[in-house]
């Protein structure tokens, strides 16, 4: 197979200055440097995006983020203006109150595939009776047609970014660019996965709060860090944090827990409170929202082997009272 390269770059920047009567330079804006996307099918491309900023829409309002600031983005589901379309000419088939209308709906939407399929989740929750049941039909077909990796639905895309990870809307539908042997490119946000810097590869460094993140069960941080599976990935923590801040310095913990916590790195973590009684004070992560929790301590290397984004989350103290202090992490990742 060969390896498609693609360079985006930008374009010149000159300024004139009238009261000077020459032409100043003007520093380019820093732009974010090589990236590896990956696409729909699988497919890795190294491109240098050439836009200095993306707009996303939060539920607080609109962002832009800097791209020299992106580390990574996971990207949700995009449709195709045209997909789009069908989509919704084929939902409002569905509910019709003419019978052939109805099947040629569920027949199409059935047709449009991994597409559809957010659509058609909603579908099924439809108060319409005849509507939830054909939508019912239509999952069961999707579901025994397609990999379950190809069914997503999630809409949001995840932007980390080294302060903090946004969870948003891109507002565009193609990351723009010029390359050096196609011309001006777009890359479809439809066909695209995920995005990673490659300025300092699948790395992160982060604190975990444990006043946010470990002083209740059930609250995790998100990192955004994003590991594909098969990939080696290595987490070095530090710090100490006080899980009974009330007497300070008396019950200080480190990432593998209080006392004589420790258990060996990877070891899975059953998330009830009688087991993490034992724990309070380690550092514990999973991937992906449902993911099985795993211990980390105060490093851990290895292949979780499924893909999905980095949760991390100190593990309480036993008095139900909100500790204090920070873990500094590090995390990494390599194929």
């Amino acid at each position: 197979m060969v390896s498609a390269r693609v360079w985006l770059v930008p374009a010149a920047v000159v300024c004139l200055s009238a009261a000077a009567g020459r032409a100043d330079d003007v520093k380019a804006p820093e732009m974010p440097g090589e990236v590896e996307v990956q696409f729909a099918n699988g497919s890795l491309v190294r491109m240098v995006l050439a836009q200095d900023k993306i707009e996303v829409v939060t539920r607080y309002g609109k962002l832009q983020i800097p791209a020299r600031d992106i580390q990574r983005i996971d990207f949700g589901v995009h449709l195709a203006p045209d997909t789009a379309s069908k989509v919704d000419a084929a939902l409002r088939k569905l509910g019709s109150g003419d019978y052939t209308d109805r099947d040629a709906g569920e027949r199409d939407l059935t047709v449009l595939g991994p597409g559809a399929y957010p659509a058609v989740l909603q579908a099924a929750k439809n108060i319409d009776q005849e509507v939830a049941r054909r939508a019912e039909k239509i999952l069961t077909a999707l579901r025994a047609k397609h990999n379950e990796k190809d069914l997503r639905t999630r809409e949001e895309d995840i932007i980390a970014t080294p302060g903090f990870t946004v969870l948003g809307r891109i507002s565009d539908l193609a990351l723009k660019g010029q390359s050096e042997y196609f011309g001006d490119v777009q890359l479809q946000l439809s066909q695209l996965r995920h995005l990673r810097s490659l300025r300092t590869p699948g790395e992160l460094q982060i604190n975990v709060d444990a006043a946010q993140f470990g002083s209740s069960h059930g609250t995790w941080m998100d990192t955004g860090f994003l590991v594909e599976r098969g990939a080696t990935m290595t987490i070095d923590v530090g710090g100490t944090i006080d899980i009974y801040p009330q007497t300070p310095g008396q019950y200080l913990s480190t990432p593998r827990g209080y006392g004589n916590a420790a258990m060996t790195p990877g070891t899975k973590v059953p998330l009830n409170q009688t087991s993490l009684r034992n724990l309070s004070g380690a550092l514990i992560g999973r991937i992906g929202e449902g993911g099985e929790a795993f211990y980390v301590g105060d490093r851990y290397e290895g292949s979780p082997g499924q893909e999905g984004r980095l949760f991390l989350h100190i593990v309480p103290s036993p008095w139900n009272n909100a500790s204090s202090g920070t873990y500094k992490v590090r995390v990494s990742a390599r194929n």
